[in-house]
């Protein structure tokens, strides 16, 4: 069988390590640019893979760039990973993706072990496969690939992000989740079905955490001496964000 490959976009650079980050490369349990829909268990978490080279290149002549450690999270994959920087091409993907980590998309060299006849995702139109089983040979930073929200988690940079900067990635990040979020209940709502009780179980844990994370910014906003004004908007925007995911459940 041939190996196939699919993409996501972003990155995190350690801060604690040179060369190491965490990169998200899959999301499970949606329908990602090709059709397919990986089920939760499909990727094998906990296995150690490489880090190809650039746009896959691994696979034919070049050298590979570091190596990393799959896990799983929730619905998403990540790979917690090292740039070999004593070499060359290991510094040069470091320093391509500390650069733009918030452009950097991922993808990954797999062969698939098994397919879901049975389930519900089957009956949308729009999915091609249901994977129920896969088996994953190496990691790659890509241009553009088929994955849905995969993304640059952190980087090792010798300059912390600014407050503002570090408050886009945030607000960011909750878009697309609240956008992913709907689209999923509006999914299911055209099936005449809810939400699962786990997904349920998981926005309710969100939403906890988020009215404890408000009251303390709202103490923030309060102080006598805020942030600065762009600060402070921020802050309002992040609170924004947090009442449209309580909407959604």
């Amino acid at each position: 069988m041939d190996i196939l490959r699919k993409t996501f976009s972003g990155v995190e650079l350690k801060a604690d390590k040179p060369g190491s980050f965490t990169a998200k490369f899959a999301t499970l349990n949606v329908i990602d640019h090709d059709g397919d829909v990986i089920l939760s268990g499909a990727i094998p978490a906990g296995k150690e893979v490489l880090i190809s080279s650039y746009m896959h290149n691994s696979w034919y002549d070049a050298l590979p760039v570091g190596k990393g450690v799959i896990r799983i999270e929730n619905d998403d994959a990540l790979i917690d990973g090292q740039f070999n920087l004593n070499t060359e091409t290991g510094k040069e993907h470091y320093e391509a993706v500390k650069f733009a980590p918030e452009l950097q998309e991922w993808s990954f060299g797999f062969r698939i072990k098994a397919i879901d006849e049975e389930s519900e995702w089957n009956e949308n139109p729009k999915v091609w496969r249901v994977i129920k089983e896969l088996d994953i040979f190496e990691v790659s930073p890509v241009l553009r690939g088929a994955g849905i929200d995969t993304r640059v988690l952190s980087i090792k940079s010798d300059n912390p992000s600014p407050f503002t900067e570090e408050l886009e990635v945030v607000l960011a990040t909750a878009s697309k989740f609240i956008e992913r979020s709907k689209g999923l209940a509006a999914l299911r709502a055209k099936k005449g079905k809810e939400l699962s009780e786990a997904n349920k179980e998981r926005l309710t844990t969100l939403q906890e955490s988020l009215a404890g994370l408000s009251e303390e910014l709202k103490t923030l906003l309060e102080s006598p001496k805020p942030a600065d004004d762009s600060g402070k908007t921020e802050l309002l925007r992040l609170l924004k964000m947090q009442s449209e995911i309580m909407e959604v459940m």
